[in-house]
């Protein structure tokens, strides 16, 4: 398996983030990785494209969050057995890792997150269950081992969202989550609140009560703005 590097890489008027993401999904797009296939270390990924760890992990954790990649615990990550590649990403990408959209998009994600929330709880089977219980059990494991929480928590999020049987719902969730974590990373949100955090919209999905689940939702959402206030400062907000 290998990952082409363009010669343009590293010159092009875009951020080094967003080339790896284009870089990756190119040599997917043209077979250079199948589906199911592992990609290279972080380590290998860092020599290959000579970029500092951050710029890999914002791109890898997109491409999870996008439903390309799939996040194996303590093994790394392996293309989706099945997936769907933006037929023109350009416009998306270019967000993945844009500021000045964050409030906004929060804003949007909160209205969006709570209609999704109620459609779960209305539509979920007892797979749909069990799947949103297994994310909580990966994350909570995640954190006992000390990893990163970042791709558990956006899994929660996502098995909500198929919960609904609305393949739009499932989309547009998959296709703000990376805008939405590229940013929310910057909050430096302890994971000890950020599971618990996730466990409490999990668990008002379980017991199937909408009014504590658009509660959760802006409690959620409503953190993580002050969050990255704090750490950005009140600048960063604007208008929103």
């Amino acid at each position: 398996m290998a990952i082409s590097t363009s010669r343009s890489f590293g010159k092009r008027n875009k951020t080094i983030t967003q080339q790896i993401i284009e870089e990756i999904t190119s040599s997917i797009r043209e077979g250079e990785i199948s589906p199911g296939e592992k990609l290279p270390s972080e380590k290998e990924l860092r020599e290959r494209f000579a970029v500092g760890r951050s710029s890999i992990r914002e791109a890898l954790h997109a491409l999870v969050a996008l439903g390309i990649l799939e996040s194996h615990a303590g093994k790394g990550y392996y293309v989706r057995d099945s997936y769907e590649l933006p037929i023109d990403n350009s416009v998306l990408f270019d967000l993945v890792v844009e500021e000045e959209d964050f409030f906004d998009m929060v804003e949007l994600r909160e209205i969006l997150e709570k209609k999704i929330g109620v459609m779960a709880i209305q539509r979920a089977t007892g797979e749909d269950i069990k799947r949103v219980k297994l994310a909580v059990k990966e994350m909570e494991e995640a954190q006992d081992r000390g990893e990163e929480l970042i791709n558990y928590t956006t899994q929660v999020h996502v098995e909500l969202a198929r919960a609904t049987h609305n393949s739009m719902a499932v989309r547009v969730m998959e296709l703000l989550l990376p805008l939405i974590v590229s940013k929310a990373k910057e909050a430096h949100i302890p994971p000890e609140k950020d599971c618990r955090e996730h466990k409490r919209l999990a668990r008002a999905f379980v017991v199937g009560d909408t009014s504590k689940m658009k509660k959760e939702v802006s409690s959620h959402l409503d953190y993580l703005r002050e969050r990255f206030t704090e750490v950005h400062g009140e600048g960063t907000q604007g208008g929103s």
